[in-house]
């Protein structure tokens, strides 16, 4: 299993110049057949910020630690966005670009990989506003902040080995797609994005089992790194157990992949 994680690196480098084209065509080919174009890829996002800040902060429905509301949730809800969009769009690559997996020329490894890159341009655009917005609020970037590049890498890992197990059994059971749907409305509420930890301060005991869940530990550390709250080495237990569970989700996602594309061919 570790060979193969390590050819998938060192594909992943040989082949960086065509994942960032493909990438590229994949973004605009989403929105290829509307009137708006791309620019739906930034809008639906936006009105669900505002909907959520609207309803939570003058509703008073959840605290934010002492942070504006608006600014609390936008630190949190950009990682979410990215992992949801990557998640949902990657899991069903193969069946997209069928006509790639019969090739026997093609790595089609490299596919989840180019979604997630498809989906980093809105990503970009989302930190952009996040970033202008804690500045109207008086939080600059500070040296903390550059471990926005930590925690995306750590996203980044973890979306790898999770899509990898997703998008390969996808071909062979294609309910997944929406049984993902439907666990990602319930998880969204699992993760510090709409609440604060603080809501649990008489049952500290619910916050430790919701730690469990390695996004915590991204999201948590998107909103430490724009509010400049601390350095990841703080929560090295956490850090820890992350990289446990996403080096395990590589290579089990690895060793699935491996077992199952011999059979792309023949359900696609």
């Amino acid at each position: 299993m570790l060979k193969e994680l390590c050819l998938f690196f060192k594909d992943i480098y040989q082949n960086r110049k065509l994942l960032v084209q493909f990438s590229l065509n994949d973004f605009k080919s989403r929105y290829a057949g509307s009137m708006f174009g791309i620019i739906w890829a930034f809008v639906n996002p936006l009105v669900m910020v505002c909907t959520y800040s609207f309803v939570f902060s003058h509703l008073k429905a959840a605290p934010a630690q002492g942070f504006p509301f608006v600014l609390y949730l936008i630190t949190g809800i950009v990682p979410w966005f990215f992992f949801s969009d990557v998640l949902s769009t990657a899991t069903g690559v193969f069946r997209e670009y069928s006509y790639l997996v019969k090739k026997v020329v093609f790595n089609i490894r490299i596919l989840p990989t180019a979604k997630l890159l498809s989906n980093l341009y809105t990503h970009f655009f989302f930190l952009a506003v996040a970033f202008v917005l804690s500045i109207a609020y008086g939080f600059f970037p500070t040296l903390q902040t550059l471990q926005l590049i930590y925690y995306l890498f750590c996203l980044a890992m973890f979306l790898t080995g999770l899509t990898w197990i997703t998008a390969s059994i996808q071909p062979f059971f294609s309910d997944i797609s929406q049984l993902i749907g439907v666990v990602m409305q319930a998880l969204m509420w699992t993760v510090p994005v709409l609440w604060s930890p603080e809501i649990f301060a008489s049952s500290p005991w619910i916050v430790k089992i919701l730690k469990l869940n390695p996004l915590y530990y991204v999201i948590s550390g998107y909103r430490d790194s724009f509010l400049s709250q601390g350095w990841f080495w703080q929560h090295w237990a956490q850090t820890v157990y992350f990289w446990v569970i996403t080096i395990a989700l590589l290579l089990v996602g690895s060793l699935i992949f491996k077992k199952l594309k011999p059979h792309f061919s023949d359900v696609l």
